[in-house]
């Protein structure tokens, strides 16, 4: 952990702060609460791929009308499909009222009725795996990775915020130097002008300092853009008046870590994306490689009789083997294909990130301790330049220097000072982005 410890310019009576920013980031962005939504509609999702799994209820009936044989025929089924190797369940009740033909003895019941039960058991195709059970595998990996998005968002968006909310700082630290370069200037108008009165002065030299101020007031003006440029976009993170007045000092301490890349990279959503998204190709070519397979199931159908049947045995067992064969098969021979070179590719994307997110971190840090070096090198730049200035102003009153010269000193020392700020800020912009490539704002 390397603690900077940095003094810094005070704004008293304005209390926006950082943690302000995350707040009203986390909490009240609109692109954040749209992706919150989409997290809880992914749960409506899973929920749906479970339905596949859900009971059925079916219940039919036939009522035959004649002379001779009148009868009534109901079913009710109870169905359902179970996650657990394809196993499907059946149960239910018949009954059949009436007089029979004896082709349709198969309907024929005692007068209670008859309650059966079965199952049937891929051994092949869909043993491991199934259409249901993959979709429902499927829907709760789009439900972690709309998760880590809604992550990804939240570190984006506080990213930006922060950036915007740190570059409007030093905006505001640039245009306060503007003002005072510029009251410098305005400041020796009336000492000029009384000079040239008094037969004291050139002409020229009111004139250089007249075009000293429309200098600096352009530069003024333009740093006025760029402050209500940043105030602006920040609003978009912030309630409006939250933003009136000038910006809070940045903080007086800024950490910059380093971190190895197995440390964070598990964990950085975009990682989570990619790794998710390979894990969802192998889900749908393990699938395929399934339906490859012949299919082969046995069904297993007991019943039994409610009340006394004489014509038929009161309890029964069915077994039976279902076998098909695909001769082409076309589809899931090429669709295991797709999916086989999806997920390599899914896999080579994830390598990339994951190289791409550790460089970018070690970058950031590197750069910011580079930054801070910087300030502190043209913090001794500036003051030196002060010196500078205020010995060619002394000399320029005691007439042995030019107003020209005393322009151009007060320019450096506004330029030093506003390079020295940019450093400052360049070292909290970098700290940001190392956060953001380490998913570091601790969500």
């Amino acid at each position: 952990m390397i603690l900077f410890f940095l003094a810094l310019f005070s704004s008293a009576g304005f209390c926006l702060t950082e943690a302000d920013v995350r707040k009203s980031v986390l909490e009240n962005f609109p692109l954040i609460e749209a992706a919150v939504l989409k997290s809880k509609a992914a749960d409506g999702d899973v929920q749906s791929a479970q339905g596949a799994f859900d009971h059925k209820l079916t219940f039919k009936s036939r009522n035959r009308i004649e002379d001779e044989y009148d009868n009534g025929y109901i079913e009710s089924t109870l169905e359902r499909m179970t996650p657990f190797r394809g196993v499907s369940l059946i149960a239910g009740h018949r009954q059949g009222l009436g007089r029979f033909p004896s082709y349709d003895g198969k309907y024929q019941t005692s007068g209670a009725g008859e309650i059966f039960a079965g199952l049937s058991v891929p051994l092949l195709r869909n043993s491991g795996t199934d259409e249901l059970r993959t979709g429902l595998a499927i829907a709760q990996i789009e439900k972690q990775q709309v998760e880590e998005e809604l992550r990804l968002k939240k570190n984006v968006y506080l990213h930006k915020a922060l950036s915007l909310f740190i570059k409007w700082r030093l905006e505001e630290q640039k245009l306060a130097i503007r003002k005072g370069i510029l009251a410098l200037a305005e400041d020796r108008t009336q000492m000029l002008e009384r000079r040239l009165k008094a037969g004291d002065l050139e002409a020229i030299k009111l004139t250089d300092n007249v075009r000293s101020i429309r200098k600096r007031e352009d530069e003024l003006m333009k740093a006025e853009i760029e402050v209500s440029r940043f105030r602006t976009e920040l609003s978009l993170y912030l309630p409006g008046s939250q933003l009136q007045g000038s910006p809070p000092p940045l903080e007086s301490s800024l950490h910059v870590e380093k971190k190895a890349s197995d440390t964070f990279l598990d964990s950085v959503p975009q990682v989570r994306i990619a790794e998710l998204e390979v894990k969802k190709m192998r889900l749908s070519e393990e699938l395929f490689e399934q339906e490859r397979l012949p299919g082969l199931a046995v069904d297993v159908l007991g019943a039994k009789e409610l009340s006394q049947n004489d014509p038929y045995d009161p309890e029964s067992l069915m077994v039976g083997v279902k076998f098909d064969y695909p001769l082409e098969n076309r589809k899931a021979r090429g669709k295991t294909v797709a999916f086989s070179y999806k997920a390599q590719a899914a896999q080579k994307q994830n390598a990339y990130i994951r190289q791409e997110l550790s460089r970018f971190h070690d970058f950031s840090v590197e750069s910011a301790l580079t930054s801070l070096k910087r300030w502190q090198t043209v913090s001794e730049e500036f003051e030196n330049t002060v010196r500078m200035a205020t010995a060619e102003k002394t000399k320029w009153t005691q007439g042995s220097s030019d107003l020209f010269l005393v322009n151009i000193r007060e320019q450096d020392v506004a330029d030093a000072d506003i390079r020295r700020w940019t450093a400052l800020y360049e070292v909290k912009q970098f700290e940001l982005d190392a956060k953001l490539f380490s998913a570091g704002f601790g969500i």
